[in-house]
């Protein structure tokens, strides 16, 4: 009979987790971590929604609150980072994958 040694770091023991990072140029805004994408993507969708009245336009606003509201996070989210900066400081958003 032949011993083998399980690795202390599995992908069937570790569950990888995905990130994205706010930054801007006075520093990080916001760090979400999920288990799946979905969840990711729902916590940027929320940020988003919070914060889009104070630095977009208000027409953009309006978008990215209607896309929003019509299940398109996605849509929202890429829109938002689109047209922040245009109005007031610019931020960027990060995407790590596993």
């Amino acid at each position: 009979m032949v011993a083998t040694a399980v690795p202390a770091y599995s992908s069937s023991v570790h569950k990888s987790r995905l990130t994205a990072t706010v930054r801007a140029a006075d520093g990080v805004r916001l760090v979400v971590t999920a288990d799946n994408l979905f969840d990711r993507t729902a916590q940027l969708a929320n940020y988003v929604r919070e914060r889009c009245d104070y630095v977009l336009w208000p027409a953009e606003a309006d978008r990215v609150r209607a896309l929003i509201d019509t299940g398109e996070p996605e849509a929202a989210i890429e829109l938002y980072f689109e047209h922040v900066g245009e109005r007031w400081d610019e931020e960027r958003l990060e995407i790590t994958a596993p």
